[in-house]
């Protein structure tokens, strides 16, 4: 065997070594963060978007569209205190009585009026009814609130709400839900939720 065939077999196997380990940390990131686009994960990665693409194919690991698709379909199979339209903001992921995920892509007409900045009630909206959803009752409503509002999100930006419930005493529950932009927080929410039996809202 030749210099110049030990150097190409050399650089074969290393390039092999180069592709399993990225494989490895694509599987990663997105097992770590299922909502990241292509183009994050290019550049968390280092390599093109047309890279991220190929590799996705060859691990079989669907578009950021259907990832979200699947993940919410499986979500909203297990809610119960709330019809999937009621929750604001698409529900993607759901442990009944544990915690729960959900994402809100803000628009233009969710802003305050000459402004980018998107309306707090938007988000209040999507941490309450996450709030509600995470308890597996058939009706919950919210007691009481402790808020607490960090940075303001703009159009465009994605909301990610996550919850989880904390102590629970009886029918009542205490859920916390941390809203992000990114890696900024955006809102803080301590809910005290009510499971009700349907009689006693007569």
């Amino acid at each position: 065997m030749t210099c110049y065939q030990l150097l190409f077999m050399g650089d074969a196997i290393l390039r092999s070594e180069l592709k399993k380990q990225r494989h490895r940390q694509l599987i990663e990131l997105i097992s770590t963060n299922p909502l990241m686009t292509d183009e994050e994960i290019a550049a968390s990665l280092g390599v093109s978007m047309s890279t991220v693409r190929l590799d996705r194919g060859i691990l079989s690991i669907p578009e950021l569209r259907e990832r979200m698709r699947t993940m919410a379909e499986q979500a909203t199979s297990r809610l119960k205190s709330l019809r999937a339209e009621e929750v604001v903001g698409e529900l993607l992921e759901l442990e009944p009585d544990g915690w729960a995920l959900s994402v809100l892509n803000t628009t233009r007409d969710m802003a305050f009026r000459h402004t980018n900045l998107v309306g707090d009630y938007y988000i209040y909206a999507q941490a309450a009814t996450l709030a509600i959803a995470t308890i597996d009752r058939e009706m919950v409503v919210v007691g009481s609130a402790r808020l607490r509002y960090r940075r303001a999100a703009f159009v465009g930006e994605r909301i990610l709400a996550r919850s989880k419930v904390g102590t629970y005493k009886g029918d009542k529950y205490v859920v916390s839900v941390h809203t992000r932009v990114g890696e900024r927080e955006v809102f803080v929410g301590r809910f005290v939720v009510v499971a009700k039996k349907s009689e006693e809202l007569v």
